[in-house]
């Protein structure tokens, strides 16, 4: 379900009133984008959930105001990302994530819907796949699924971040180009859109 729907809307606008079934709805609504983001900062299942129910129970008793429902994915998002952090701080979560500076070594694994693709396909994209991902940097990847999986405006995602919005207009830039000089038989938007479903 799109989050410009007219029925998202509505019951963004019982949310908004302290409704309990709008919240347990949306929870159901986001809880698999905030999964799918977690787990590709390279952070183990439970800790991802943990963070999630974390975040949700924030809201439920803080109540904050959102100025749309997209605003509200976006604070979901972000304040994910920010308690994961909030974790590595003080426990080490992953036996996997390296994390630099600021950055998660934001990770994706493919994996290829049978019905979008032939069988006699899948090995050559799947190989086309790996080579591009390990011609990204874990920046790129994440501006670039921020952007095209998870639809965030960029200055949502040069805050969430921690970049200014040129360096991740810039990022997203790059990693375009890399796309599309890599793949020469698919569009480049139905290309990202595989790139990141494996999730």
């Amino acid at each position: 379900m799109n989050v410009a729907s007219e029925e998202v809307s509505n019951i963004f606008v019982k949310l908004q009133k302290g409704d309990e079934e709008a919240f347990s709805f949306f929870y159901k609504f986001f809880i698999n984008d905030m999964y799918a983001y977690g787990k590709s900062l390279g952070v183990e299942d439970d800790y991802v959930m943990d963070a999630i129910q974390d975040v949700f129970l924030k809201i439920f008793f803080n109540k904050p105001r959102f100025n749309s429902v997209a605003h509200f994915k976006f604070f979901l998002l972000k304040s994910l990302k920010n308690k994961l952090y909030d974790f590595f701080r003080y426990k080490p979560f992953s036996n996997t994530t390296d994390i630099q500076h600021d950055a998660f070594n934001f990770s994706i694994k493919t994996t290829i819907l049978d019905e979008i693709i032939e069988d006699e396909d899948r090995v050559v994209i799947q190989q086309k796949i790996e080579k591009l991902l390990n011609s990204l940097s874990p920046l790129q990847k994440e501006a670039v699924y921020l952007r095209y999986i998870q639809e965030l405006e960029y200055a949502q995602i040069s805050e969430m971040m921690g970049r200014n919005e040129t360096s991740i207009r810039k990022l997203v830039s790059q990693a375009i180009n890399k796309i599309r000089k890599e793949n020469a038989t698919l569009p480049s938007i139905i290309f990202i859109i595989l790139l990141f479903k494996g999730f």
